[in-house]
């Protein structure tokens, strides 16, 4: 746990690197900056995606900012959740006001309705990018240009290659996590904790179900083992060991995950970044390669260990695409560090053979497979080499099974005594000036800011003069404030006295101007900032997006809306084009052969239908740049619609290349977009028309107003897109076997099934809900929302099944006949959140 820290402007690189540390607390984030962070994230009272930890309330937030900057440190406030329409936006302001008044350094914004909204309330704000937002280029961060986005989040998949790119190609500030749990899907594109209970990852209420235990089939043969479960759960990550690949590849701040976890983790893993990063700034990138092969390396890679890693730890994406080693697939929680195998077990007791020190009060635990054990506190510390014997009651244990420490209480107390128990205080520069016949007059310094506080006039010692030092004790003597004396130098005559009682009131003035003014600069004036200029939403609130009023069920059956299918396959194309009702079809582009798609569209058209391309998911910089090549001479063809896209990236690409062609863009749902301020975002990028979100429920969709949407009431819907791969973490990877894509089903521990898409040209998998989502029995609440077209979305179904379910709802919906998908086993199929809605 030992911490070097090196000023930024003495060091040779000459850059600032941030360490960015989590807070789930007001300790949490004291902790942090103990240990030597330069800010911290951290959650309110609303709007954030840890909705479960310990967020401060507002006047403790209040307290946090002004210590952090007293501390010359920065605080980020998560306001990274998706805000439904019902909730009103105009809450933020109640929210933010005094946050923002009090110097509030940044927030952290995943939706894109409360960036807009923020950049015009609160015009100094600066805004950072959440990582939900799935942003994987430089061209989809900046098409956020112009709203006082200063900083991007990379998505975590990034290799160092791809975040190099994004620093080539915008001047925004790049976070990047560098430490920490790993989602096995894509952050911002996961709806499995949603879609299971409710609880909403993209409303901060998440509820881990990538930590739970699965199986994996493919077609009916099972390839997962019984040891081998937690298929969805990734190990944390730790990049020590890249820290010179990310400062040259352009991170700017390296963010460590764990707002949910204890200050002491926060502090821990802080000190150690802290470290190295300096190391590698001021002694370069041979010294570091010697550094981590050193002992003082591998003992802080053990102490990061004994803190918390899941199965050990990976190093990210950085270097590595996917892979098994990147998983936890025997254990979902903390794995703590092997310490010794039992060596005898007898009734009551086992001796065990010890590989590492252990310390009084540690925890160890004999486990008999990875996920189930006896655990123990021990009493005594005892050094490796030596035998243990422990008392473990009745239970039934055997020689050979292995003994992991998961809590290291020696280090556990060694972190409290250095970083949580006492604060690290800020240095300060003083000067006194003590003369008779002058005023008592103390400077103090910090970080350029100067002030000076004076007392009476200095008076001719009548007796015994004082000396420097009985000058000088009582100034220094800082106590409980946040600073202490790196230098004081003094001005004084031969021959003066002062009252100790003068010397402690000007101490305590000149420290209290200091703070003062060190606050001052960050304080802003929201009213003068707002004088004549708007605070409320930004759009007139009556049916810009075309909200229902409440009709009579004769005009509700008479409303006409077009009906369009998402396909996969050439089947399920020829199973559209068959229904005379069917006005557009959107065919998958990574799913499809290239050289098929205009032949299809040529065909769609000539049978009187609409053709759109669905763009990939995820865009990564070798699919854009493939996509850049592909695409033009497919929008040169008036027989392409238009595009349904599901990023950033793909829009920026799409409007760049159909510049003033006449060709429309539909935002896909996974572009969130939950309220009309986000709808407002988007007119002024020139998009209109978007797909209504999955996640909200009838009444909310009513408030938010779809008429000028597509609605998606048929299909297996995703719910995660992850860039690892189930064949490649149980059998191996089969795009080796000259497999393009390949589908399997996951099944739960209570047996609810996921089907399973691999797409190996692309190399990434997508996980969808079992049950089908089919609101074939809703068709006169979904008539009220008014959508202008109604969407059926095909995975894997067959032609049969394709024609079947398109004729059904065609009935249903355009010639309002009773019609049924043969639904008689209620499992098959889902209204989804259409509903029940989400937390």
């Amino acid at each position: 746990m030992r911490r070097r820290m090196v000023e930024t402007n003495l060091k040779k690189n000459n850059r600032n690197i941030e360490i960015l540390a989590p807070a789930g607390s007001y300790e949490g984030m004291r902790a942090a900056m103990n240990a030597g962070c330069d800010a911290v994230y951290i959650g309110g009272s609303s709007f954030g995606a840890r909705a479960y930890a310990n967020n401060l309330d507002e006047d403790t937030l209040l307290r946090a900012i002004d210590e952090a900057h007293i501390r010359n440190k920065r605080i980020y406030l998560t306001v990274n959740t998706l805000v439904k329409e019902d909730e009103r936006l105009e809450k933020l302001d109640r929210y933010l006001d005094r946050f923002y008044e009090r110097g509030l350094d940044a927030v952290i914004v995943q939706d894109l309705g409360v960036l807009h909204y923020i950049h015009r309330n609160f015009p100094d704000l600066p805004i950072h990018a959440s990582t939900q937002m799935t942003l994987t280029m430089a061209e989809g961060a900046n098409l956020l240009k112009g709203y006082n986005v200063t900083r991007l989040v990379t998505s975590r998949e990034l290799s160092f290659k791809e975040i190099r790119a994004i620093r080539d190609n915008t001047d925004m500030e790049i976070e990047t996590f560098v430490h920490g749990a790993l989602c096995y899907c894509y952050s911002g594109q996961c709806l499995m904790s949603s879609m299971i209970g409710g609880r909403s990852g993209n409303r901060g209420r998440c509820a881990q179900p990538c930590r739970m235990s699965y199986q994996f089939y493919s077609e009916n043969s099972r390839i997962s083992n019984d040891e081998e479960t937690y298929l969805l759960s990734p190990k944390d990550i730790n990049t020590v060991a890249y820290i010179p690949e990310l400062i040259e590849a352009g991170v700017d701040s390296f963010k460590i995950e764990g707002r949910m976890k204890r200050p002491e983790y926060a502090a821990a893993v802080t000190s150690i970044y802290r470290k190295y990063v300096d190391y590698y700034l001021e002694q370069g990138k041979d010294k570091y390669k010697d550094i981590i092969k050193s002992d003082i390396f591998n003992q802080d890679m053990m102490d990061l260990m004994d803190i918390y890693n899941r199965g050990g730890f990976s190093g990210g994406y950085g270097k590595t695409y996917n892979g098994k080693k990147m998983m936890s697939l025997t254990r979902p929680n903390h794995s703590g560090v092997y310490v010794g195998d039992v060596i005898k077990a007898w009734k009551g007791q086992v001796k065990i053979d010890l590989k590492e020190n252990i310390n009084s009060q540690d925890v160890l635990e004999i486990r008999d497979g990875e996920d189930k054990g006896y655990e123990f506190t021990t009493k005594d510390p005892m050094e490796a080499g030596r035998v243990l014997t422990a008392n473990i009651g009745k239970a039934k244990l055997k020689p050979g099974l292995k003994v992991y420490r998961t809590k290291n209480n020696s280090l556990l107390d060694k972190i409290c005594k250095e970083y949580i128990d006492q604060d690290v205080k800020q240095p300060i520069f003083g000067s006194l000036y003590a003369r008779s016949g002058d005023r008592l007059k103390l400077t103090l310094k910090s970080n350029n800011i100067s002030v000076t506080a004076y007392q009476d006039i200095v008076q001719e010692a009548t007796k015994q003069p004082m000396t420097k030092e009985k000058l000088l004790t009582p100034i220094m003597k800082t106590g409980e404030t946040p600073y202490y004396f790196e230098k004081l130098d003094m001005d004084m005559g031969d021959n003066v006295f002062v009252p100790v009682s003068w010397l402690n009131e000007i101490r305590r003035e000149a420290i209290e101007l200091l703070q003062e003014k060190v606050l001052h600069q960050y304080r802003r004036n929201l009213k003068k900032e707002q004088e004549g200029a708007s605070t409320t939403l930004g759009y007139e609130t009556s049916n810009i997006l075309g909200e229902t009023d409440n009709l009579a069920k004769d005009n509700i059956d008479n409303k006409s809306m077009g009906l369009s299918v998402t396909i996969q396959t050439k089947d399920q194309f020829k199973a559209a084009l068959e229904v005379p009702e069917v006005d557009g079809i959107y065919v998958t582009y990574d799913m499809i052969d290239y050289k098929d798609i205009l032949p299809m569209a040529e065909e769609a058209v000539e049978r009187g239908k609409d053709f759109y391309l669905v763009l990939p998911y995820i865009c990564r910089l070798s699919l854009y740049e493939r996509l850049n090549k592909e695409l033009p001479p497919i929008i040169a063809h008036d027989n392409i619609k238009g595009f349904i896209v599901k990023n950033m990236e793909e829009l920026a690409l799409v409007k760049s290349l159909i510049k003033d062609k006449p060709k429309e863009i539909i935002l896909n749902y996974n572009m969130y977009v939950y309220n009309k301020e986000a709808y407002e975002f988007w007119r002024e990028k020139g998009i209109s028309h978007f797909t209504a979100p999955v996640e909200l429920n009838y009444g909310e969709l009513k408030a938010l107003g779809i008429k000028e949407c597509d609605m998606v009431v048929y299909g297996h819907q995703p719910v995660m897109v992850s860039a690892q791969c189930l064949y490649a973490s149980t059998s191996g990877c089969i795009k080796q076997k000259g497999i393009i894509s390949h589908n399997g089903h996951l099944v739960d521990r209570i047996s609810k099934k996921f089907f399973v898409q691999t797409n190996c040209d692309s190399c990434y998998n997508i996980i969808y809900n079992g049950q089908s989502l089919s609101l074939l029995r809703q068709v006169y609440e979904v008539k009220e929302l008014d959508p202008r077209n109604i969407r059926l979305d095909f995975i894997f179904e067959t032609k049969e099944i394709t024609l079947k379910v398109i004729k059904a709802f065609a009935n249903a919906y355009i010639h309002n006949k009773n019609t049924s998908l043969g639904m008689s086993d209620k499992t098959e199929y889902t209204t989804g959140h259409f509903k029940r809605g989400i937390e």
